[in-house]
């Protein structure tokens, strides 16, 4: 009887332990499918902290998730924003815009980017134009309803252009194509930063750093898809000024990018580091001056801790993971520290052109999986010193 007994509490104990071990299959589960539906930041952008205080541009006039064009409302409401000094709050919705929105020292923020949306409804002028002294775009996504073809490469068909402006703050944004760049920086922009933001489909490179800005930190973005170079640093010879003390640091770019990755084309002092760059068309880093666009001298760039996988892509380029090349001018004192270069198209490491190429410096970068050559330095003082696979 006392045997039988013990068998029914065995078998009660049992029960429990394989009901208490499904329910923990389930929650366990459960958490991982919340997990997966929680909204990746660099897609959605962050929820903007709303000051009390700020204008709402619902309140102004425009009129989410319609066919109604809400330009004229929503510029209204950044207009008057400026002269109160206040911050402009976008509502969730769709809201259309049919022609260049003017930001002018102003907070325009939304809820993030899977809830605010601003659509342009034409391709040859649907830029956000950013101007004067601490404007911040945060917290939107700024897409193309359809797009058209680069041309000309009008400043008018970015997703955002900033002319001049100081002090500025691009986070949180999703950009969803753009007839010509995502985020443009142009007309001596000072003194910003472009963060966290997630571009995809533009028509030419998804951030172009240029026209002599300077100081501009590049932190955190997404690019994938881009026309042409995923982050660009230009300076050209018809510029006043060169394009200078730019920092790029901590981006997941290429993806299916119709040229280089990173590129420093004409610029001085530019920090380069802990960037992830895969599956472009042409060199995953680039740095240059060229002839064939009349770009200026390279000065002191710093190559620091970036991986380098699998770029130059585009058969007939013969673009190796990295390339350093001048056609014309001087480039001088670039560094390349601790990269991670991984499995080549075309080659490895390249250093050539016609230009005058002064002292490369390649220190402790790790170099595996090449197809052609690993390292083809035909110009420049080449010091290199603790690499592997060179």
């Amino acid at each position: 009887m006392k045997q039988k007994k013990n068998k029914k509490i065995w078998w009660a104990i049992s029960a429990i332990v394989v009901i208490a071990a499904a329910f923990a299959i389930w929650r366990g589960a459960l958490l991982m499918q919340q997990e997966d539906q929680t909204p990746d930041v660099a897609e959605n952008g962050p929820i903007a902290d709303i000051p009390e205080g700020a204008l709402s541009i619902v309140d102004e006039g425009a009129t989410p998730d319609d066919d109604t064009d809400d330009l004229a409302a929503i510029q209204s409401t950044l207009d008057r924003a400026a002269k109160e000094q206040v911050a402009v709050y976008i509502p969730p919705g769709n809201y259309r815009l049919g022609g260049i929105l003017v930001v002018n020292g102003v907070e325009l923020l939304g809820d993030g980017a899977d809830q605010a949306i601003l659509t342009s409804i034409d391709p040859e002028n649907g830029s956000i134009d950013v101007e004067g002294d601490g404007a911040v775009l945060s917290g939107f996504a700024h897409v193309y309803e359809t797009t058209v073809e680069r041309g000309n490469g009008a400043n008018d068909k970015n997703s955002i252009t900033l002319r001049g402006a100081t002090n500025f703050t691009i986070q949180g944004l999703r950009i969803d194509k753009s007839s010509t760049a995502g985020i443009f920086v142009g007309d001596e922009s000072s003194d910003g930063t472009i963060q966290g933001n997630s571009l995809q489909n533009t028509g030419a490179d998804g951030i172009h750093i240029t026209n002599g800005s300077r100081n501009v930190m590049v932190e955190n973005n997404s690019v994938r898809e881009a026309g042409d170079d995923t982050i660009a640093v230009v300076s050209y010879e018809e510029n006043s000024k060169t394009t200078q003390d730019i920092t790029i640091r901590g981006n997941d770019v290429g993806y299916g990018s119709k040229a280089r990755g990173i590129s420093v084309v004409g610029g001085e002092n530019v920090t380069i580091e802990n960037n992830k760059i895969q599956d472009t068309e042409m060199a995953g880093i680039y740095i240059s001056v060229e002839k064939e666009w009349d770009t200026r001298n390279v000065k002191n760039v710093v190559i620091n801790e970036n991986t380098i996988d699998h770029t130059g892509t585009r058969m007939g380029s013969e673009h190796p993971n990295i390339l350093v090349y001048a056609s014309q001018g001087n480039i001088d004192e670039i560094k390349f520290n601790n990269n991670t270069i991984t499995d080549a198209v075309h080659g490895g490491i390249g250093v050539w052109g016609d230009g005058d190429i002064g002292n490369i410096y390649f220190d402790a970068n790790k170099l595996e999986n090449t197809k052609g050559l690993a390292t083809n330095f035909k110009s420049g003082t080449i010091h290199s010193e603790g690499n592997i696979g060179f």
